[in-house]
């Protein structure tokens, strides 16, 4: 079984999948399970280190999310984030947390067809980046140069979508 919850100003949407459902969705359920409360409790442990560095002013949890109202305070004592713009708002405090769960600040995991337009290029701008860092670095210019060119007409696209 496939759980989503998809977020969108404010909405919730869940929607629950078989394993082949979720296939034909485009989603890998080959991956491996996440154990939310294993990730959690990381996340609370290393914003806690974070709020022991942190100046005095700082820790007393002056940084409140405009979007749910959620403290610094609340956050760490949580170790869940209200909503969207909590991730934002507390963004310094998270990245060395992502990067220490999944060696890299970039979201790895699954992704629903269905995600918006701008989330999916953006994945895939960051992935064509990646590879053409690897052609220039073995010396691939043709290669690069295509990758330069998908990069370009990707980002265009988006730009004409939004306008």
């Amino acid at each position: 079984m496939v759980h989503l919850t998809h977020i969108v100003g404010g909405k919730v949407e869940k929607l629950h999948l078989c394993k082949e459902c979720a296939e034909l969705q485009g989603l890998d359920v080959h991956a491996q399970p996440v154990d939310l409360s294993n990730i959690l409790m990381t996340l609370k442990e290393q914003l806690g280190q974070l709020q022991g560095k942190m100046p005095h002013k700082q820790r007393s949890g002056a940084a409140t999310c405009e979007g749910c109202g959620m403290t610094r305070t609340q956050a760490l004592k949580s170790g869940r984030l209200g909503c969207d713009r909590c991730y934002e708002t507390f963004t310094e405090d998270l990245a060395s947390v992502v990067l220490s769960l999944q060696h890299a600040v970039e979201h790895s995991g699954k992704m629903p067809r269905r995600a918006a337009p701008e989330l999916k290029a953006s994945v895939e701008i960051a992935r064509l980046q990646r590879e053409l860092e690897k052609a220039v670095a073995g010396e691939a210019y043709e290669q690069a140069a295509q990758l330069r060119d998908r990069i370009k007409a990707i980002a265009t696209e988006v730009e004409g979508g939004e306008a």
